[in-house]
């Protein structure tokens, strides 16, 4: 099974650090972090990930802007986006879900646990996403 490759857009030095040390040391993914939305894009101009986890807030856009932009066409992103957020989700899913985000995770309950929410939610979005027969 290959390392799933993760780009974390999260402007908070302290939860990056936090969600990288947890998800490679003890959920074997490989994550690469930024702390702006206009990061993430160069970011992806030249590498390729299996799946980015944002934040909500970030200090240039939401992640449900960076969502969008990502996914203009409005379909099923290329790369499956998971938002990280404090928010309660209900006022914020139905929006976020149209502009491409494919999965939420509350970001309260992982400042202090070992992040299996988190790394299953990765691990599902990346299987679901790769299902065969699915034209990427």
């Amino acid at each position: 099974m290959t390392v799933p490759e993760v780009l974390l857009v999260e402007d908070s030095e302290f939860m990056s650090m936090r969600i990288i040390e947890t998800l490679e040391d003890s959920h074997n993914m490989s994550l690469t972090a930024v702390g702006t939305a206009a990061e993430a894009r160069d970011s992806l101009i030249d590498n390729t990930f299996d799946c980015i986890v944002v934040n909500y807030e970030l200090p240039d856009e939401t992640g449900v802007e960076l969502a969008d932009s990502l996914n203009p066409s409005g379909r099923e992103p290329v790369v499956p986006i998971i938002l990280l957020t404090g928010r309660e989700l209900e006022p914020i899913a139905a929006d976020a879900i149209e502009k491409g985000v494919t999965e939420f995770v509350y970001k309260g309950d992982h400042a202090t646990a070992n992040m299996d929410v988190l790394a299953n939610r990765i691990r599902v979005v990346l299987k679901t996403h790769s299902l065969p027969g699915e034209s990427n």
